[in-house]
């Protein structure tokens, strides 16, 4: 098989293999910030970008027009700092990553001939709500939609639901997070269920599932920690709702440690830890029934206890302990349930709708106005009030940041909304393509669109669709199976004997065992060994060779025939989202001139390697 590799690699196409030592390496980072810097992040999705716009068909530069307003902070900014910025993407370049973004598929081929001969100057807002829209259905009905299979899938990878920790909970849980998305139930609401919830199971009750997922365990393992517990919720829930990583307060304090970190967190003692853990002093999480794998979470708790053992931390010590929210001092109002309490502060502070637009926005953009999402200092916020020096404001656009947040607060913390806002404003839609000379400052102002790598759910989602054969991936504990890796209910769904081959090949790509906390726990970086697995793989070679059902069969097969450069237009469509370039396609039908059946397999497995394949651009 693939005689022609050759001349595949010397004149068709550029193998990842070629470049993946040079897109999987992370930029080192620079300056005074979180080690895993914003700095870093942007030099790496800078060379990531390079790579695969510079290979991207050149096109007429699109004018931009101001949409929303976000447009008016994002080309304002540079209209008046005299930064130039790339056109508008092309429509085959739009169509791909809003339909990635949205979905996590790759469109359909029909759909990008459709989209682009379409002359209705609004068909990219129209798309774009056809995308977010929800059918009313149940959720194991046939109505359901991509976009809810995507955002419940990251919301798993967010909120890490897996089987590993809360075994027949995690169905429910994945329920309750897919039907809220349904509902469009306020992003606030979702939250305060989380945190304020509780149950005799967790098996039976969704939204239990958020906090029980965080439990520590003595050195018995049938015995669960509260106090070591009640600090790892209070963690986890300041990263994922405020953006803010308290883990190093909570075993030293930042006096001493942190100044060259985060200058507000060097301010935080353990003992602002310990207050706000305090807020679940009245919960207790155990196991009841004698069954380790089956959580019950209570209002019966003894209080926050300082003498208690940690078995993760460094032993805590004598001091005056009560519930007090650390951004504000706020204590609970008398006679007040304290996880309600706390669950209303957190929800209602500004700093809870700016974690939450600003993890979007670099979910949709590749990096976030404020970057890492989770490692806000929130010392350097404020333009009206700067550090001081060598110190900078950590967001890039802080106006933006807090117009985002007061129109989200606005319009009743609605996902959607949100989504939608973002993916409508010609900030997101910038091509990647930038016409004269890049300079490096330029990526602090979103000049052009940041190229992101797919992770592993869509690389094996859009290999199967390119190459029309599914995986049936059966779900733990139930008689369904899905055609989709993004529509499974976690990793653990793949570690079954029929899919072994199918986890091997994601967890190459980074896929996330939900097991960690880290901000790179979805993995994203590329390496030498993924362009190994591409080009040999087994799994990926069946896939590309004309079988039953395939769309190599139906293209091959088809009466009355089809044409060679119609082949190629098909494969290009189904894979890279575009039309082939004149040499691409003379190429192309050059090959299938030759060898026809065994040159089609070897140009749609040339495109499953190549770096535009595995980018969403």
């Amino acid at each position: 098989m693939f005689p022609n590799l050759k001349l595949l690699l010397n004149l068709l196409f550029s193998l990842v293999i070629l470049e993946g030592l040079l897109i999987g390496q992370q930029a080192q980072p620079s300056g005074k910030d979180h080690p895993a810097t914003s700095t870093g992040q942007r030099q790496a999705l800078e060379q990531l970008t390079r790579s695969v716009s510079s290979r991207l068909p050149a096109g007429p530069v699109i004018p931009v027009q101001r949409k929303n307003y976000i447009d008016d902070y994002i080309l304002g900014k540079m209209e008046q700092d005299h930064i130039p910025h790339a056109g508008l993407s092309a429509d085959t370049e739009f169509l791909r990553r809003v339909t990635l973004d949205l979905t996590g598929r790759l469109p359909e081929v029909e759909a990008i001939r459709s989209f682009v001969k379409d002359p209705d100057p609004n068909k990219r807002d129209k798309l774009i709500a056809s995308l977010v829209a929800t059918p009313v259905a149940g959720l194991r009905g046939q109505l359901t939609t991509p976009f809810l299979d995507r955002w419940t899938y990251w919301f798993g990878d967010l909120f890490r639901i897996n089987d590993g920790h809360l075994s027949k909970g995690r169905e429910i849980f994945y329920d309750y997070i897919y039907s809220a998305l349904q509902e469009n139930l306020p992003y606030d609401q979702l939250i305060r269920e989380m945190l304020t919830a509780k149950s005799r199971s967790n098996w039976t009750h969704g939204p239990v599932n958020y906090l029980a997922r965080d439990y520590v365990n003595e050195t018995d393992d049938s015995i669960i920690n509260n106090e070591d517990t009640y600090d790892q919720w209070t963690i986890s829930s300041y990263r994922v709702f405020l953006g803010i990583n308290l883990e190093c307060v909570s075993c030293h304090g930042g006096a001493g440690h942190l100044e060259k970190i985060n200058l507000w967190l060097s301010q935080r003692t353990r003992e602002d830890v310990w207050n706000q853990a305090a807020f679940f002093a009245n919960s207790r999480l155990w196991r009841p029934y004698g069954d380790y794998s089956q959580f019950a979470l209570t209002e019966d708790g003894k209080g926050y206890d300082l003498n208690r053992k940690s078995v993760t931390r460094i032993q805590r010590y004598a001091a005056n302990i009560s519930p007090a929210f650390v951004l504000t001092g706020e204590k609970p109002r008398p006679g007040e349930n304290l996880r309600e309490a706390y669950a209303r502060m957190l929800t209602g502070n500004l700093q809870f709708a700016k974690a939450t637009v600003n993890l979007f926005w670099a979910e949709l953009m590749g990096v976030g106005i404020v970057d890492p999402p989770f490692s806000f200092d929130l010392a350097r916020q404020d333009p009206k009030n700067p550090p001081a020096l060598p110190w900078t404001l950590q967001p890039t656009h802080p106006e933006l940041l807090e117009t985002l947040a007061r129109d989200f607060q606005a319009h009743h913390y609605d996902l959607r909304y949100l989504i939608t806002l973002i993916i409508k404003s010609s900030a997101y839609q910038l091509s990647s393509r930038f016409q004269g000379e890049w300079k490096e400052p330029y990526a602090r102002y979103f000049a052009r669109h940041f190229v992101k790598r797919l992770p592993a759910p869509q690389v094996w989602d859009g290999i199967a669709q390119a190459t029309g054969l599914f995986f049936e991936i059966p779900i733990r504990r139930s008689d369904r199976k899905v055609k989709y890796m993004g529509q499974i209910l976690d990793p653990d769904d793949l570690n079954q004997p029929d899919t072994k081959p199918l986890a091997d090949l994601a967890a190459s790509f980074g896929l996330y065992n939900r097991f960690a906390i880290g901000d790179d726990a979805g993995g994203g970086k590329g390496s030498i060994i993924q362009a190994s697995i591409l080009l040999n793989s087994p799994l990926i070679r069946e896939r590309v060779r004309v079988q039953k059902g395939s769309r190599l069969e139906s293209l091959l097969m088809h009466e009355p025939p089809y044409s060679n450069d119609q082949i190629v237009e098909e494969l290009f469509l189904a894979t890279l989202s575009r039309f082939p370039t004149e040499d691409e396609k003379k190429m192309a039908v050059k090959l299938l001139q030759e060898f026809h059946t065994q040159g089609a397999e070897d140009l749609l497995w040339s495109l499953i390697n190549h770096l535009e394949f595995l980018a969403v651009s």
